[in-house]
Parts: structure tokens; sequence; C-alpha cells
């Protein structure tokens, strides 16, 4: 299984959201152990995912405020995939909760595949729009009701 490990190639310019990224790929960190062999750990696993469901609603929040006010014009796209990784968090945890453990290797898999890649991938995409305001949209969105978002 493979090991996750927080590098500077990870950072996406705020101190704030790397700083989430990290607790969040600590959550990741400690949870390999634990579903290479769950037997009698069933605790530590939910524990471990609740702080990740904890984390990745606070980080979320977070991500989306910054980028948003940073002009990011893909923002609506990006939230809906926080949405489906929200999904995928809760539903583990609540699938760990009922008694129904994940195979391990597909449960790393899984958070790795997600997890990192989107930090490495779709993060990185909003990093010139933090950087630099100067390139902030210049459409303004508004919702369904015309209010501004």
């Amino acid at each position: 299984m493979q090991v996750v490990e927080w590098t500077p190639a990870m950072s996406v310019g705020s101190e704030i959201l790397d700083d989430h990224h990290k607790m969040i790929v600590d959550c990741l960190k400690r949870l390999g152990p634990l579903i290479a062999d769950t037997t009698g750990r069933e605790d530590e696993i939910k524990g471990v995912l609740s702080k990740l469901e904890e984390f990745v609603l606070v980080h979320f929040s977070e991500e989306e405020q910054q980028f948003r006010a940073a002009g990011y014009p893909d923002w609506r796209a990006h939230k809906d995939l926080h949405d489906r990784m929200y999904d995928v968090v809760f539903g583990l945890k609540s699938d760990v909760e009922h008694g129904r453990l994940p195979e391990a290797a597909k449960l790393h898999e899984l958070l790795y595949d997600w997890l990192i890649k989107h930090i490495m991938g779709e993060d990185r995409k909003y990093m010139p729009y933090l950087e630099n305001p100067d390139l902030q949209a210049k459409q303004v969105w508004h919702r369904a009701n015309g209010r501004p978002y």
C-alpha cells in the first residue's frame, strides 16, 4: 500500500488550505495501517473517518470561499467535485458504522486517488487566481433568482 506524505509540491499557495491538506494527508497516513488489518479496529477506523469527514467539511468550505473570492471561473465544477467527494467520505464512514468494512486496498486506493490526485490536479487549477488577483474573472455570477453569489 502506498504511503501518503505531504510534500511542498502539494502546496496551493494558501497557508490555510495547505494546513488543511496536511491534516487530510495525516488522516490518510493514520488510516493506512488500520485498514491493512481491520480486525478489532473498527472504532479506530470510525474515529479516523470521522476526523477526515470533519476536516473535509471545513476545508471544502474554506477553499470554496477563497477561490470564489479570487475570481476562479470554474468554481461551480470544483464545488460539484467537493460535494461528490464529501458523499464518498460520508458513505465510507456510514458503512463502517454499520459494520460494513470496505476492502482495505480498495478503500486506500479510493481515498488516495481522490484526495491526493484532487490536490495535485484540480486544486492546482485555481492557484493562479489566488496568487494573482488581477486574473479575477470579470463576470459576476448570479443565482437563478438573480442575486449574486
